[in-house]
């Protein structure tokens, strides 16, 4: 008997007993025979979608609960900027099945593609799991921004989920890295973004966008090797190993590369970041220079962000995003403290969708 049928069968039987009806009674309401009853709640057939209709109609119930199964499940979804993942775990926090598609950020793909993505993706995941007995944290890159949240949140209304939330994927990297500690976290990633977490209130430092964000994040290392590349080509600058480190990750020349950048975007400009690491390990000072300049920015960023804790306890800090995998950058960030003692510093070793299926769980648990 497949998982899917025993839950029909035992759903089944049970909601017939709550209304008191005997299996002859239900079958003369249906007008099958008791026999075929007594099949269904057996698990040896299952009905035809249109009698399902009538099942539901007669028990007062939607068609999903005779599925739904008395287990409990935990999905979590972080859409992060360049890709979507989910992560599904049982009532017992056993992660059963993951999931990696493209990024669902509405900001970059339109709300509609967005949510095409996300709807095949949960589909796929949850597969025979009844939607009512899932509760779901979605934490979206660009979730929030203007008013995704509220449209997304309408998005995620309609599957009938035992209960869900929506918000920012910094949110996920919060969970994951302090839990319900007070602590800031630090994207480094595409873009760069701070949270502080503190009596459990939430408040953002930089991560307005790559169009007015100073400094810091993969997009502004790539525009900082683009500018430099530029200005060697016109001679406003000087031609460096950084101008060959970019002439092998885009051999086109300045010409093509410039109609790339501008018909790619973000996406494209921050794929040159590399090169600034590639030319500093040469002894490269232009991007010394502008690594140095973008870790100092990262800095601020923090140090603003601890003005919030006024007490001599060290602050824990938790670094997430690609720039981490960079231990030169990582270790700029940190000279570039003026109180490096001041803070208890960690990189998020674990994958930030597992701090959404934590909140996915916190929802089951303010229910109780």
């Amino acid at each position: 008997m497949s998982d899917y049928v025993e839950k029909f069968a035992a759903n089944l039987k049970n909601m017939r007993k709550q209304r008191k009806l005997t299996q002859k009674d239900f079958a003369d309401l249906l007008g099958y025979s008791e026999k075929t009853v007594s099949k269904w709640e057996c698990g040896v057939s299952i009905p035809p979608i249109e009698t399902l209709f009538n099942i539901s109609k007669a028990l007062k119930l939607s068609v999903e609960e005779l599925f739904k199964s008395n287990s409990i499940y935990y999905l979590g979804i972080d859409g992060g900027g360049t890709k979507t993942a989910l992560a599904l775990s049982n009532s017992k926090g056993e992660i059963i099945r993951t999931l990696r598609t493209g990024t669902c950020n509405p900001v970059d793909i339109g709300f509609e593609s967005a949510t095409d993505i996300l709807r095949n993706a949960i589909y796929e995941i949850c597969g025979d799991i009844p939607f009512s007995s899932i509760y779901v944290f979605a934490g979206i890159s660009g979730g929030t921004t203007a008013d995704m949240k509220e449209k997304f949140y309408n998005f995620f209304s309609k599957f009938n989920f035992a209960g869900f939330s929506n918000d920012s994927d910094n949110r996920n990297i919060i969970s994951a890295g302090l839990g319900k500690r007070d602590g800031m976290t630090l994207i480094l990633g595409t873009g760069i973004c701070a949270y502080i977490q503190k009596n459990n209130e939430y408040t953002k430092v930089a991560g307005w966008g790559y169009l007015i964000d100073n400094g810091g994040s993969g997009y502004n290392l790539g525009r900082d090797a683009l500018n430099a590349y530029f200005c060697a080509f016109d001679e406003t600058g000087e031609k460096t190993v950084l101008t060959e480190e970019i002439d092998l990750i885009y051999p086109g020349g300045p010409q093509k590369l410039i109609g790339y950048i501008y018909n790619e975007g973000k996406k494209a400009v921050a794929s040159f970041a590399p090169a600034v690491f590639e030319a500093v390990k040469k002894g490269d000072k232009t991007a010394e220079e502008i690594l140095k300049s973008n870790m100092r920015q990262a800095a601020h960023i923090v140090e603003t962000a601890a003005k919030k804790f006024n007490d001599d306890k060290k602050i824990p800090l938790i670094l997430a995003g690609g720039l981490t995998n960079q231990s030169i950058a990582v270790e700029l960030l940190k000279a570039s403290l003026e109180n490096i003692d001041k803070y208890e510093i960690d990189i998020l070793s674990t994958e930030p969708v597992y701090g959404a299926v934590m909140l996915a769980r916190q929802l089951k648990e303010a229910e109780e």
